[in-house]
């Protein structure tokens, strides 16, 4: 049983190798403060994530189960913040929204990086609260969470800007100054970090390995907004364009609805604005950061992890005004679908067994021996395995590393070309995670 569950469910991801990312993060929050503040600024991401994770670790320790249950927390946060929006906003039953949460649970998305130990989760979960507070015109909570979320990841920024397109459009004017106060109060409060990233000279210009959408991206957007699927993942979804069309039905039936009812009715009434806020979520979000990877490539489903809530929030909503029979139909081929992509992703989407290696090298390595990685890409977990400062990236320059394999955290003196003299030795990983024994005589 116990084998089942941790090769054939999502549990899988728990006892994967950290991969680079993840070594990252547990090396960047274990810097002291002032440090880790510092260098965050000359990376990609703001600080909070990693503060948290620092005192997370100081409570549960920094094993690869206790770096990556922080992430299940906010994934299992995230569904009870859904819930409330389909129980308490959309007016679902109990019984119904349980039912619907199954897409949320069973999201290939969601639950691959519910076990993963970066932000994203993090980001989808005050994402996600920051719209139904907004809903639920708590403003005072609503900036908060905003706050928390902009200082959690930057593409927080699209969050906000549907949210003030919605308010614009559909508060009444005094309720609009509320909102906006709010506003003005989250820009003052992001603004300080703003500034200290600016003066910090972050590599914005910089190459980024995020491939240039084209119009097959296009196409297969919606598919991969519901599964998380990667143009340059070493496996195929052959259903992917397939899914897209079904879920287009779903889009064009659901845009028709919304300017049905609004032609029909002010769209300040409840029903067009939930229809017009999750097309905003779901929709515009995708949309736009489509339209910009065109020129900046950033299109990654992880960034947009909060959109594929939305997105799935308006499906609900148009399948809520679809027959009993043909929503049931829908909600079957939706979830089918869905695990389809989920099961693949479970036997195939692995991220390399490093850690067998390393805990081989570990074990065999004696005082002035080091360890030489070939490639960069496994710099951050061999010294989060080997936790130790005899690791080194070998046979290349510092000028070569790319920023984005979280290169602040590699300092020039921890690239060599030289192999240590006997007695000593050098064990060299190589990419494909074999490795030899050398010493220069």
């Amino acid at each position: 049983m116990l084998t089942f569950l941790f090769q054939q469910t999502p549990l899988r991801y728990l006892t994967q190798s950290i991969w680079r990312d993840e070594a990252f993060s547990y090396l960047l929050a274990k810097e002291p403060l002032p440090r880790l503040l510092s260098l965050t600024a000359h990376d990609s991401n703001p600080p909070l994530y990693y503060l948290v994770l620092k005192g997370w670790m100081t409570l549960f320790g920094h094993s690869e189960l206790s770096l990556r249950m922080l992430s299940f927390v906010f994934f299992w946060a995230t569904v009870y913040v859904v819930f409330l929006i389909l129980n308490s906003v959309l007016k679902l039953s109990t019984r119904k929204s349980f039912v619907y949460l199954l897409l949320f649970v069973c999201n290939p998305l969601l639950h691959y990086y519910a076990f993963e130990a970066r932000m994203y989760t993090m980001l989808a979960f005050f994402a996600t609260l920051s719209f139904y507070l907004l809903l639920k015109k708590r403003y005072r909570a609503y900036a908060v969470s905003v706050i928390l979320g902009l200082y959690t990841h930057y593409f927080m920024i699209l969050t906000l800007a549907c949210q003030m397109v919605y308010a614009w459009i559909c508060l009444r004017s005094e309720e609009r100054a509320r909102y906006l106060g709010r506003v003005v109060r989250v820009i003052l409060w992001f603004a300080p970090w703003v500034i200290f990233v600016l003066l910090s000279k972050p590599p914005l210009s910089n190459e980024f390995w995020v491939l240039k959408p084209t119009i097959r991206t296009l196409r297969d957007l919606p598919a991969i907004l519901v599964t998380g699927y990667e143009p340059d993942l070493w496996f195929s979804y052959g259903n992917l364009t397939i899914f897209s069309f079904f879920l287009m039905f779903f889009i064009v039936v659901g845009i028709i609805q919304i300017a049905v009812y609004n032609r029909r009715h002010h769209p300040r009434k409840e029903e067009g604005r939930h229809g017009l806020f999750f097309s905003l979520w779901g929709l515009a979000v995708p949309l736009s950061v489509f339209a910009v990877s065109i020129y900046k490539p950033v299109l990654l489903p992880r960034y947009t992890i909060f959109a594929t809530i939305g997105f799935l929030l308006f499906l609900i909503h148009v399948m809520e005004h679809m027959h009993p029979k043909l929503r049931a139909l829908l909600l079957v081929i939706l979830m089918t679908f869905s695990l389809q992509y989920s099961v693949l992703q479970i036997n195939m989407r692995d991220k390399g067994d490093i850690r067998k290696p390393l805990m081989e090298i570990k074990r065999s390595m004696v005082q002035g021996d080091v360890l030489l990685v070939t490639h960069e890409f496994n710099f951050h977990p061999a010294e989060y395995y080997l936790n130790d400062s005899q690791v080194y990236i070998f046979g290349k320059t510092y000028e070569e590393i790319p920023w984005f394999v979280g290169k602040v955290l590699i300092p020039e003196n921890k690239i060599t070309n030289s192999i240590p003299s006997y007695p000593r030795k050098a064990f060299i990983l190589k990419e494909d995670l074999t490795y030899e024994i050398q010493s220069r005589l």
